[in-house]
């Protein structure tokens, strides 16, 4: 059974709803920092100016989705 069936079916109680909700959270930001620090960075920057540039483009594409939708969406 996967997490929605178990709570449709009463087995989770609402109290363990938050712990976790909250382990989930804080296990998503520890695997995405582990991807993030396992890039060696100066094999990127040998890779060449191209690569590089993508590598900082895709960065900061993905930082102004992000705030863009944080900011519609009012989560902060």
């Amino acid at each position: 059974m996967n997490g929605p069936a178990l709570r449709s079916a009463g087995l989770i109680p609402q109290a363990a709803l938050h712990p976790i909700a909250a382990t989930a959270d804080v296990l998503t930001i520890v695997s995405m920092a582990a991807l993030g620090l396992g890039v060696d960075v100066r094999s990127v920057a040998g890779a060449g100016a191209r690569v590089t540039l993508a590598v900082v483009a895709s960065l900061v594409a993905l930082t102004a989705v992000s705030l863009g939708l944080i900011r519609i969406l009012g989560i902060a």
